[in-house]
Order: C-alpha cells, then sequence, then structure tokens
C-alpha cells in the first residue's frame, strides 16, 4: 500500500513541476508570441469549417440538388431510385410499377442535351421548381414543374431532406370502357380484379379505378388468342373517363397457324377418306358437339357422290402440288374461317357413253378450295364445320393440233 501511494506521489510531483515550467515559458515573450499564434489558427479552422459545412448544406441540402438528382433518374431511366423521391405510397394503381410506365411515356426516347432548373420559390407548402429541357435533336420545350416538399428527418441532423409531392396530386374514381371480352392491362397492372360494371346492351364493360396518378397511361388490350393492342391516353383529373377506341383484335400468330394446321389437315382428311372409302372418323375428331359431327357425316356422302358420278366420271386419285391457307370472315372473339387453296395433279376416268361401255382414263391439273369455319369457345378457337365442294376434275378439251 505504501509502495503504491509512493508511486503516486512521484507523477504528481511529476506533472506539478510540468505545469510550473510551461506556466513560466508561457509568460515569456516568445511563449506568448506561440499561443496567439495557435489560438488563431485554432479559431479561423472552426470558423473556416462551419462556413464550408454551411456552404455545403446550403447546396447539397437544398430543393435544387434533389430536383436535379430526380432529372438525372428520369433520363437514365433509373425508375425504382426515381419512385423513391417520390412520398408516395404504394397502393393497387400507384406503385413502382405503374410509375415506372408512365415515365417511360414521357421519357425522351434520344435524351436531352439542353435542360436548365428554374427555381420558382416557396409558398407555405412547397418549393417549385420548373425543370425545362429539349429532347436531343429537337427544339421543342418540355416543362417538368416539381413541387418539391421538405420532410421531418433530416441527415446528418442537420441536412435538409426533399421529396417530389405527387400524393397531393391522385386523383380519384377514374373510368375505362371497353368491350367486356376484352383483358386489359392498365399501365403494366391487370384490371382482371378492378371494380367494373357491365353494360348488357352495349357489351361494354366500365372499371372504376379508385386512385392513380394523373399524366399519360398506357394500356394493353387482349382478347381470346389475340394479338395484344396498346393505347395512350391523358388523365387531368378525378372521375376523369378512357373509352378504347379498338372495336377488334387481329388474331395471334400461334392461333391463326394452329387453326390453319388443323383446316389443313381436315381438308385432306376429307379427299383421302371418300378416294379410299375410309370414312371420315379422323377429321369428326375435331370437332366437339353431334350435331357438327353429323354435319361432317353429309358433308362426306355428298363428297363420295362428287367423287363417284352417276354417269360414271370418276376421280381415282389426287396429289396436293400446293396450297396455302387465308383467314377470311373474321369477328373478334366469335368467329373466323381459313379459307384452303391447293392446286393438284389428278387421275379420273370419263363417263361412260352410248357406243361403248369402256371408260378412258385420263391426267390432269386443276384448282381448289374449301372452307373451315372456327368459334371462339371458353376462350378457345375450335373448329365447327366444312364448307366445301369437290374440286372439278372434268376432262380438259383436247388440243387441236393444226
Amino acid at each position: 500500500m505504501r509502495e503504491d501511494r509512493s508511486k503516486k506521489d512521484k507523477i504528481e510531483i511529476l506533472l506539478l513541476k510540468v505545469k510550473i515550467k510551461i506556466g513560466k515559458f508561457m509568460k515569456t515573450k516568445f511563449g506568448r508570441y506561440l499561443w496567439q499564434f495557435v489560438s488563431s489558427a485554432l479559431i479561423l479552422l472552426v470558423a473556416g469549417g462551419i462556413g464550408v459545412f454551411a456552404a455545403f448544406a446550403q447546396t447539397e441540402g437544398s430543393p435544387t440538388a434533389y430536383a436535379k438528382d430526380y432529372f438525372e433518374y428520369f433520363m437514365t431511366h433509373s425508375w425504382s431510385l426515381m419512385y423513391a423521391e417520390t412520398d408516395l405510397e404504394d397502393s393497387k394503381y400507384i406503385n413502382e410499377t405503374t410509375f415506372q410506365e408512365m415515365m417511360k411515356n414521357i421519357v425522351p426516347s434520344r435524351g436531352s442535351d439542353q435542360y436548365e432548373f428554374i427555381d420558382r420559390g416557396s409558398d407555405d407548402v412547397y418549393h417549385v421548381i420548373d425543370v425545362v429541357y429539349q429532347e436531343t435533336g429537337s427544339d421543342v420545350k418540355q416543362t417538368m414543374t416539381l413541387y418539391m416538399k421538405k420532410q421531418e428527418e433530416k441527415e446528418l441532423l442537420i441536412l435538409n431532406q426533399w421529396k417530389v409531392c405527387l400524393t397531393d396530386q391522385i386523383i380519384q374514381n377514374c373510368t375505362i370502357n371497353v368491350p367486356a371480352d376484352m383483358s386489359v392491362i392498365f399501365d403494366g397492372v391487370s384490371l382482371a380484379d378492378c371494380t367494373y360494371t357491365d353494360n348488357l346492351e352495349t357489351g361494354i364493360r366500365t372499371y372504376t379505378l379508385d386512385k392513380v396518378l394523373p399524366g399519360k397511361h398506357k394500356i394493353e388490350l387482349s382478347g381470346a388468342g389475340t394479338k395484344s393492342v396498346y393505347e395512350t391516353f391523358y388523365w387531368e383529373g378525378s372521375r376523369s373517363s378512357y373509352t378504347v377506341q379498338a372495336t377488334d383484335l387481329p388474331l395471334d400468330d400461334t392461333v391463326s397457324n394452329t387453326c390453319s394446321d388443323q383446316a389443313i389437315d381436315m381438308v385432306i382428311g376429307m379427299y383421302t377418306g371418300v378416294l379410299t372409302n375410309g370414312g371420315c372418323d379422323a377429321v369428326k375428331n375435331f370437332l366437339t358437339t353431334e350435331e357438327e359431327k353429323a354435319a361432317i357425316d353429309e358433308l362426306y356422302a355428298k363428297l363420295l357422290s362428287q367423287v363417284n358420278r352417276e354417269d360414271g366420271t370418276t376421280l381415282i386419285t389426287m396429289s396436293f402440288d400446293s396450297y396455302d391457307t387465308a383467314i377470311i370472315d373474321y369477328v373478334y372473339g366469335r368467329s373466323f374461317g381459313i379459307k384452303f387453296t391447293f392446286g393438284t395433279t389428278f387421275t379420273a376416268k370419263e363417263a361412260r357413253t352410248q357406243m361403248s361401255g369402256v371408260r378412258d382414263s385420263y391426267d390432269a391439273t386443276a384448282q381448289g378450295e374449301a372452307v373451315v369455319r372456327f368459334e371462339c369457345r371458353e376462350g378457345q378457337w375450335v373448329p365447327v364445320r366444312m364448307e366445301m365442294d369437290c374440286f372439278d376434275y372434268s376432262k380438259p378439251p383436247e388440243s387441236v393440233e393444226e
């Protein structure tokens, strides 16, 4: 214990001697000058640091700085970062997906090499900044008006934070009118579970969107086995309405190709059946109702009588040398036909004559056609009937030699 006390006393005595020596030094002329120099430097350093930080805070924490970031995200298609700079909260039709689609509708495809930020000052709610820009290569000026709102939280407890205020611009109860059998995707979001009402007389379905952003919107329209059609429109205020312009939609390539293949198989199947007496069961398998299959039986009997005429004229063989298909009589969402045209080389026998019962065979070429009709049932296109007659296989007139 005494040893520890002795060490402590020695340290205190040493510190006291150092303090006395420093005090004597500071009383000298050189010591006074040195202290004045160091203290002045410290004061300048602190004051300068405060000034630099104040300037930094004024610049980096300003609404213009946030507006510049927002516009940069817009031009670089950084939609997630851009959406994060707004004060929006996710809802059904206001979210990052719909926001991104809206921005895609208006962002210059070639970017912008001329733009300026115009500070219009503050009111009690917003700090308003106009971004005036031109698409590269264009003389047309466009303006993006940003309503900046100061946030309560701050960076480093000092810098102001700003958001682009879009919440106050939300519009409500806007409607889209569309044929009831069309599917609609609004700014990338399906309206399948959106509130709607149907007009049974007109066949028009009216979707009501509770909350959306004003501006340019895009919808994608599609139907049973169709290609998509896109339309854009502007909504500026609550209770805005848009009626789609498309009354029908083109068939999807997959549907037209599949149905064309079915039509080819059905027509070839009918000719194969009557020429081989093999029946038409293979063709009836394409159909769904007994009534439709009975109609195929009747068509088969008709073709059989045309291939084997009462006068003895008979089609013996044929080949499909070339063929083509085309969609005809298309009614969106209801029906269309596949017209099958073909070129054939055939062999047939002549009719009987009164002079002789011997019938000569002949070879020739001809053109033929048939139509297979399709209907849309529960969203699927199915064949329902065939329209065809046997092609004309009459013996061509003999050429007269000079």
